[in-house]
């Protein structure tokens, strides 16, 4: 990293020892100590820049300079050695015996700084059971102890949601634990944990049951302004300040405004609305209930459109916009939020000079209707500092996870690029809907922000999850959270949809040239993945964004279930029985299972559990061509399966067949010529007696092919 001629610093970053472009406070080698009665930055200017919708629409005025330290595999060195290694966890600084004690560094950064956004998950034994520190200014004695979940997520610091943990449907060492409270530091900050698990075995990287993963992120300012640190006492100040911006956090109301603009309207296809706006002034609010025969497609093709003087900014589906992809699903953060009754709210300050101009475009086929709709917006002093609210989109519709889309290449693992922007301005954050069709964890790969002339990166994670604030990869888990978000992860484990939001508050990320964000795509399996990437930053007029405009993904149907990822072809259909519908089941338990998913086609298979004799499970599939074709199908045996009759559509295939096994196995069975018709075909299985001393049957269906006759 080149050194700015005006700033200069050096940090730890990570494990690697990279040159800042800000300065310590050290002249002549020696520390100059300030006057913190005229502090610029406190725990109370943090909390209320938190809680400042207006703050992070103009540059910062007190320059800074984001950063991370994580527990990212330090085998990582370059794109040439190990880019994608994957053991994230136990990566430590180095450690030090203290007080007869080892602790082991996880951060440490010369001030002027403060800690922005700190996130912990842990695994294995005794998991999250040691004792965290950090020291503040040199001193011998920590300025805060307490366990993990006691600092991050319990009250010991401060309240919820600035300290928070998800989701709460997870075991609690097994949640994402998130600090957004604010560890402000003048000379030096180093954070250590300590863990009777953890025995020193070289300086950086431990072998141990206990697994602990870490990101914590910090800006670090320039030299000369002065930082009130963090202490009890000086956090004892601002407990109000932290109760008012929690309250605030949690309400997600938006400022005053002085005037408000109608956007009610019903678009026929191909249709747009446009209100314009005269400056200088900023958007406070644009709220809109959408109605459609079909929403799924609605939020996807009907698009938000913003110029700001003559800049052309934001251009995103509206579900994205508001948070919530293509499905309507319920989400609240600082930022946006939308309920089950399709009703959206997005509070992003947006300031310009001389006009605005808000279009809603209907690029899909079915007429929509936009009711309860606005724009808020009040005065605003436009100076140097204003910037231009941006919100983008782009779709990756089945992106293999074996190859990577802009080499063209196989691969294990690719760096997917989410945005490169140049200019000068704020990230604030970015949304990642997905649908997945296996049964693996799509989420391994970590996020690499390179920030103004990074030639590595600045903010190096530890994974997708652990990114967008929860852990584990928990299928089903609903994340709300102020800045972080996922109202949908049915596609974690199992085919489905996921969505993951993550909006910064205090770790937003400034950048004076340049910012490029990219995301490993590493999933378990090799699959194929739809995947929308939205992003929201702010940039000074002039600023430009390399990713285009991206009308196929806008027009493109959305993906509502993995049937509509098979290619069905006429002299062929393969497909998967764990794309299948489920149209009906009369008892026991049905899951897509990806456990022993070595022995199953494409990791996974249908498994109907504890069936008692005589129930009934459908399975359904919609085919676009019809005649007669050769039926074959992949059946499961094992030692607890029971017997089953079955039926393709209304012919019985079989009778009496007995699934048992000693060994795990499965089989293909060829049932000859089968009459398929066009749209619904069904496959009925029928439970007629458990095996031996089981009181319920067991039943596993991994693949069904036809072909034509």
């Amino acid at each position: 990293m080149k050194i700015n001629a005006l700033l200069s610093a050096v940090c730890l970053c990570g494990a690697i020892i990279c040159t800042m472009s800000f300065a310590s406070c050290r002249e002549n080698g020696e520390q100059v100590k300030p006057d913190e009665s005229k502090a610029q930055v406190t725990i109370g200017t943090l909390l209320e820049e938190m809680v400042d919708r207006d703050a992070v629409a103009r540059y910062p005025e007190l320059e800074y300079r984001s950063a991370s330290f994580s527990s990212y595999d330090r085998n990582s060195t370059s794109k040439s050695h190990d880019w994608f290694a994957n053991g994230d966890n136990n990566w430590f600084l180095r450690h030090e015996t203290i007080s007869n004690r080892q602790e082991f560094v996880l951060f440490d950064a010369d001030g002027p700084g403060a800690v922005t956004r700190w996130w912990m998950t842990f695994a294995g034994v005794n998991g999250g059971a040691g004792y965290l520190r950090v020291y503040i200014d040199d001193e011998e004695t920590p300025a805060l102890s307490g366990t993990p979940f006691q600092i991050l997520s319990g009250n010991k610091v401060t309240i919820s949601p600035l300290a928070s943990s998800v989701s709460q449907l997870t075991p609690l060492e097994q949640r994402g634990h998130n600090l957004f409270y604010p560890i402000p530091y003048n000379k030096h900050c180093k954070i250590t944990y300590c863990s009777y698990n953890l025995n020193p075995d070289g300086d950086m990287h431990i072998i141990s049951d206990e697994c602990i993963y870490y990101n914590i992120e910090y800006r670090t300012y320039a030299r000369g302004t002065v930082v009130e640190s963090y202490s009890e006492k000086n956090a004892a100040k601002y407990t109000e300040a932290a109760r008012d911006a929690a309250r605030a956090l949690s309400q997600s109301e938006t400022a005053a405004s002085s005037s408000e603009n109608s956007l009610n309207c019903t678009l026929n296809p191909g249709e747009s609305f446009e209100v314009g706006l005269e400056g200088p002034a900023a958007i406070r609010e644009i709220a809109m209930k959408l109605d459609a025969g079909d929403m799924n497609q609605a939020l996807r093709s009907t698009v938000l459109e913003i110029s700001f003087d003559g800049e052309s900014t934001v251009f995103i589906p509206v579900g994205e916009f508001f948070g919530i992809g293509y499905m309507p699903l319920y989400t609240k953060m600082w930022y946006v939020d939308a309920n089950a009754r399709n009703a959206m709210t997005a509070r992003w300050v947006m300031p310009f000079n001389r006009e605005a101009t808000i279009r809603i475009i209907n690029y899909g086929k079915q007429q929509v209707s936009l009711s309860d709709a606005h724009v808020s917006h009040s005065s605003w002093v436009f100076d140097s500092r204003s910037m231009y609210f941006h919100a983008i989109w782009k779709m990756y519709p089945r992106l293999d996870t074996r190859k990577d889309p802009v080499m063209g290449k196989s691969c294990e693992h690719y760096d997917l690029n989410f945005v490169t922007l140049e200019g000068k301005g704020v990230y604030m954050g970015d949304s990642m809907s997905l649908f997945d069709i296996s049964s693996g964890w799509w989420g391994e790969g970590d996020e690499k922000i390179y920030i103004d002339d990074d030639t590595f990166p600045s903010i190096f994670g530890t994974g997708t999850e652990d990114y967008y604030g929860y852990a584990w990869c928990h299928p089903n888990t609903i994340v709300d959270h102020p800045f972080t978000s996922q109202p949908s992860g049915s596609g974690n484990l199992s085919p489905g949809y996921t969505f993951n939001s993550r909006h910064r508050c205090l770790d937003r990320i400034a950048f004076s040239t340049k910012l490029v964000f990219d995301m490993e795509i590493w999933h378990w399996n090799q699959s194929t993945m739809d995947v929308g990437v939205s992003n929201y930053f702010y940039m000074l007029p002039g600023g430009n964004v390399r990713n285009e405009r991206d009308l196929s993904g806008v027009i493109a149907k959305t993906t509502l279930s993995p049937m509509e990822f098979v290619d069905f072809k006429e002299d062929i259909m393969d497909i998967e029985a764990e794309y299948m519908k489920l149209e009906r089941m009369t008892g026991g338990n049905y899951e897509t299972q990806s456990a022993f998913g070595e022995h199953w086609s494409n990791g996974m298979q249908v498994f109907w559990s504890n069936a008692p004799t005589g129930s009934e499970m459908v399975l359904s599939f919609e085919s676009p061509y019809e005649g007669n074709y050769k039926l074959k199908m992949l059946y499961a045996f094992s030692w607890d399966y029971g017997t089953f009759d079955i039926w393709f559509n209304d012919t019985k295939i079989e009778t009496g067949r007995d699934l048992y096994d000693a060994d795990l196995h499965t089989e293909w069975s060829d049932y000859g010529q089968m009459p398929v018709v066009l749209g619904k075909n069904t496959i009925k299985v029928k439970a007629i007696r458990p095996h031996q001393t089981f009181s319920t049957c067991f039943f596993g269906l991994d693949r069904v092919v036809l072909e034509k006759q």
